[in-house]
């Protein structure tokens, strides 16, 4: 059964490729804003890097007394504390990067700077120290690494931070003078870095959304083009300037003996088509070709269409099953010719029927002479003949709809086998049988298909044998690798056709026998497309005539 589109599939598809794509949400208050996970883990390692340098100097340069004389001049034990726990924190979020995920790690690492250097600043004379301004430097790295209302969020920390701490030594008398100015311009110069910030992100979450917007739109029309083409009962292929295969559906795969794999020159699937593709490249007046069936493999009619891009060009294939069209334009020919035979079979009963019977009446006359006799028996044969051809015609004029049987092919092997036997008055059978050991079923009318591989074995027998004493008709079942067909092919070890008869076999009336009607075949594949089954003739390589039965329903 046909895949169906459906929108549930297609968003489920684009819901997935949200979950797998290269971004990230970094602000938890920026849902809508996606971030690119190179670039952003990217910013978080060089913020990283900066906080361990920051954090090691303060730590190393006050412990070695080598450090500026400001550092922890008014709390040399908090200052020393502070600076240690700053780096350990440091050195302790760089194993955290694999368990937190970006933006919990963006603000654990925002938080501790924020901390850490408003404590170090305190240590060290407050905000006259100067300490103050690394706070700006991590409310501005916050901002590019989370975005957003996450910016304003961490410049609400540091001014309460530096705030606090003036309120603080205020309160305790810890420093001489007092600086709210100085503070209130701090906190002033963080939230102008986090306006602007916001800003600017504000700007890149629009560009970004209508990017990612585009992006979801691209990948939908992908996902709906793709559902489309596997949708095609064409085969679709579509070819590099280097003659390897981009792209191709499933129904392509019918088309060639082995499955087609992308990336693979096209001269390994079918050296058909690459040639038939370089004639086009060099003459494309002519975009169609036609590749005669061989085998199971059907008439193929390709279509080549250059693909023009930027870089190079790129060709795409359209290969159809000429069968397909080729059996309605037959099945229209020989409804008119069915129609008109059968109605000249109805008026040619009568005659014929007096014809027969009065050649049975001088048969009975004892005035015939000898010799005119063997003129009695032509009639009678050839009377025979003819009322054959008639019964023929008005039978395939009154076929009736199939009965759908599902069919154990093992089983209907082994009676047929012991009815043909029995039929020709054989003492053994004359059928090798060549079957897989799984259990095989088809949808079909029973008695159609007894009369079409009857009709296939009889003529086995009687046109297809080297010596007739010892005949030996071959019945293989099996399944087609790429169409996944269950098949019925008898072949036989004759002498074959002859190559200038084999496409008219299956037309009405076409005998090479003197004897025949010259419509078993013809009737056995009409039976077949009846039943939706697909009859074909090929040479054996020993020289003998293969016909192949291909089912178009299977159950196993």
């Amino acid at each position: 059964m046909a895949h169906k589109i459906s929108t549930a599939s297609i968003l489920e598809a684009v819901q997935q490729k949200e979950k797998t794509t290269d971004k990230l949400i970094a602000c938890p208050y920026n849902k809508g804003f996606y971030l690119s996970a190179e670039q952003a883990w990217s910013n978080l390692k060089v913020f990283h890097a900066y906080q361990l340098i920051l954090s090691a100097a303060f730590f190393v340069l006050f412990a070695s007394e080598t450090g500026p004389s400001l550092f922890g001049q008014s709390n040399a034990a908090l200052f020393y504390s502070a600076s240690l726990a700053y780096f350990a924190l440091t050195l302790f979020s760089t194993a955290l990067i694999r368990h937190l995920s970006y933006k919990s790690l963006v603000q654990f690492k925002i938080l501790i700077d924020i901390i850490a250097l408003s404590l170090l600043m305190h240590a060290s004379g407050g905000i006259t120290s100067g300490l103050g301004v690394l706070l700006a430097v991590s409310v501005a790295a916050g901002g590019l690494m989370a975005g957003g209302v996450c910016t304003l969020a961490f410049a609400a920390l540091a001014t309460f931070a530096v705030l606090g701490e003036q309120l603080y030594a205020d309160y305790k008398n810890v420093f001489d003078t007092t600086a709210y100015t100085y503070t209130s311009a701090l906190s002033t110069s963080f939230f102008a870095i986090a306006a602007l910030a916001l800003v600017l992100t504000k700007r890149a979450e629009d560009s970004e959304q209508v990017i990612h917007q585009q992006s979801q739109d691209i990948y939908t029309l992908e996902l709906i083009n793709g559902h489309i083409i596997e949708q095609l009962s064409s085969g679709v292929i579509v070819i590099d300037a280097n003659k390897n295969i981009l792209l191709k559906n499933k129904a392509a795969n019918h088309f060639v003996e082995n499955n087609i794999k992308l990336g693979k020159p096209l001269a390994e699937v079918s050296t058909d088509f690459s040639e038939l593709l370089d004639c086009w490249v060099n003459s494309p007046k002519q975009q169609t070709a036609i590749i005669e069936g061989k085998a199971a493999s059907p008439r193929i009619q390709l279509q080549f269409h250059r693909l023009a891009t930027d870089a190079e060009n790129a060709y795409l294939i359209f290969l159809d099953d000429l069968s397909v069209v080729d059996q309605q334009v037959q099945q229209q020919k020989l409804a008119l010719l069915g129609g008109f035979t059968a109605r000249i079979a109805h008026e040619i009963r009568n005659p014929l029927g007096a014809i027969s019977h009065a050649g049975q009446l001088l048969a009975e006359s004892d005035q015939i002479p000898q010799d005119d006799r063997r003129l009695l028996d032509i009639i009678h044969q050839q009377s025979e003949r003819v009322n054959g051809i008639v019964k023929s015609i008005l039978n395939l004029s009154r076929l009736e709809q199939t009965t759908v049987d599902v069919i154990d092919m093992s089983t209907w092997l082994k009676e047929f086998e012991v009815e043909f036997t029995n039929e020709f008055g054989l003492n053994q059978s004359p059928l090798i049988m060549t079957k897989p050991t799984s259990t095989i079923a088809v949808l079909f009318d029973k008695n159609q298909l007894k009369q079409i591989i009857d009709n296939l074995c009889s003529n086995a027998l009687k046109h297809g044998q080297q010596d007739i004493d010892e005949p030996n008709i071959m019945l293989t079942l099996g399944i087609q690798k790429n169409s996944q067909q269950t098949y019925l092919a008898v072949s036989d070890n004759g002498k074959g056709m002859n190559p200038d008869i084999v496409e008219r076999i299956f037309e009405p009336f076409f005998t090479t026998s003197s004897s025949g009607t010259g419509l078993g075949l013809y009737i056995s594949n009409q039976l077949a497309e009846l039943n939706h089954a697909t009859l074909r003739f090929t040479q054996n390589s020993n020289g003998g005539s293969c016909f192949t039965l291909y089912f178009n329903s299977k159950i196993v």
